[in-house]
């Protein structure tokens, strides 16, 4: 007898819970594809995963800061201080070395502060790190007196070459992302790490009964978020060309759009460096394609939150309906 293929409703909701939001970034893809001039051509598909780069980097170390049940909302804010940190060192040496330590060392300070702050003296989240992000902004513009600081002509060439080189035809931070994209996956999928991370997340009262630290490890994210951030901004200054204040202040709103959209790919329920990935495809989609659509910068901000919203508000709905 041949065996019936079960088409039911349950199918379909399950199928549209693992795949919806993939489905949703090939039909963005299409909609730009068509209507958006040059969308399809190399050069801009290569400004966009440049783009896209960065992004996918700060949201990568979001990714495990959420997975442990956290939250940082200090990332757009510190990025700025990395990026003056790093642009003045390399500025001021000429050394790639020095610029580069300093800037992960701010990365890793802001990290450590947020850590100390949310997992050993209990602020929350929001208040912890949001606060945190309000002094980087008191101390960048203390620092630089809100002026930039443009590189000069003889200013090291690896220091422009992180954030505007390319291999053959292919920028060097596309490359870089690729790489991290495999590290936080191997991490989180692959090492004790990565699973106590998640053990965390999904619950800290019996991870702590179970054995593991929660403060440390909670720590521990707040750290690597540092680090993924130090390192995306090390990229954007060297993509500028010079040392700015504000820049780096949109990761915040896009990361949070990025690792949201990660927590309803595959079924997951949590954020991984995949669904990440794929988040930040389609947010930087979103943004590249209405700019080449001519679409003004505030209705940018409308669709990509109203796009985390809908994908959470279908993630709850498709989950209730397969628990129920």
């Amino acid at each position: 007898m041949t065996k019936k293929v079960n088409l039911g409703s349950f199918d379909m909701i399950r199928f549209a819970r693992r795949y919806g939001t993939v489905l949703f970034g090939v039909l963005v893809f299409i909609f730009f594809s068509i209507f958006a001039n040059n969308f399809l051509t190399l050069n801009a598909q290569l400004i966009l995963l440049r783009q896209m780069s960065m992004l996918t980097i700060v949201a990568l170390g979001f990714t495990f800061v959420m997975a442990a049940g956290g939250f940082d909302m200090s990332v757009g804010n510190a990025a700025g201080l990395i990026n003056i940190t790093f642009g003045g060192v390399l500025i001021a040496t000429n050394a790639i070395v020095p610029a580069i330590l300093a800037a992960v060392a701010v990365g890793l300070a802001v990290g450590l502060t947020n850590g100390v702050l949310v997992a050993y003296i209990g602020i929350p989240d929001f208040i912890g790190t949001f606060s945190v992000g309000i002094i980087t902004v008191g101390i960048k513009m203390l620092i630089s007196r809100g002026n930039p600081t443009f590189f000069p002509t003889d200013i090291n060439p690896i220091g422009v070459f992180i954030g505007q080189g390319r291999v053959g035809v292919v920028p060097f931070p596309v490359i870089l992302m690729l790489a991290l994209v495999v590290l936080v996956y191997f991490i989180m999928k692959k090492t004790t790490l990565g699973r106590r991370i998640y053990a965390v997340g999904g619950n800290k009262v019996a991870s702590q009964y179970g054995g593991i630290n929660v403060k440390k490890y909670r720590l521990i994210t707040f750290l690597l978020s540092g680090l993924m951030l130090s390192i995306a901004s090390i990229v954007l200054t060297s993509r500028l060309g010079s040392a700015q204040p504000l820049a780096g202040e949109e990761f915040l709103l896009d990361t949070i759009a990025a690792v949201f959209l990660s927590t309803t790919m595959f079924g997951e329920g949590e954020p991984t460096p995949l669904g990440t990935f794929v988040g930040a495809f389609i947010i930087t989609m979103l943004t590249g394609g209405l700019t080449m659509m001519g679409v003004p910068y505030f209705y940018q901000y409308i669709t990509k939150g109203s796009v985390v919203i809908l994908s959470v508000m279908l993630s709850v709905v498709l989950n209730a309906k397969v628990k129920g």
